[in-house]
């Protein structure tokens, strides 16, 4: 998606090119996730040509403020103070902090 808010409207090469550019991944695997956006409506396309343009439907604004909104939720029971103070270094003692986590070893490290 950063790739299409930034060069919008953009076609699945220049995405592809985008994303990857040491490791350039398959066209059909960019293409397959970028018709998904389209079919989920996160895409909109417009045939030019033989290639499909794609721009986006949702602004970056939208998305960046729900992802927010889920992070507040999610790990500051919906205060928006204790997201301030969490980037501010005020530590506030919650029920999730007290929780500590085993060796780091233990977790799949690929998704932290």
């Amino acid at each position: 998606m950063k790739a299409v808010w930034k060069n919008a409207p953009v076609a699945v090469r220049e995405v592809r090119t985008e994303i990857r550019p040491a490791r350039i991944l398959a066209y059909t695997t960019v293409m397959t996730i970028m018709d998904r956006l389209h079919q989920k409506g996160f895409l909109t396309r417009q045939l030019q040509g033989r290639t499909h343009m794609y721009s986006p439907a949702i602004a970056y604004g939208e998305v960046r403020d729900n992802a927010v909104k889920t992070l507040i939720n999610s790990f500051f029971d919906g205060s928006e103070t204790g997201l301030v103070e969490f980037l501010n270094g005020v530590s506030t003692p919650s029920v999730s902090s007290t929780t500590e986590f085993s060796e780091p070893s233990n977790m799949d490290e690929t998704l932290l």
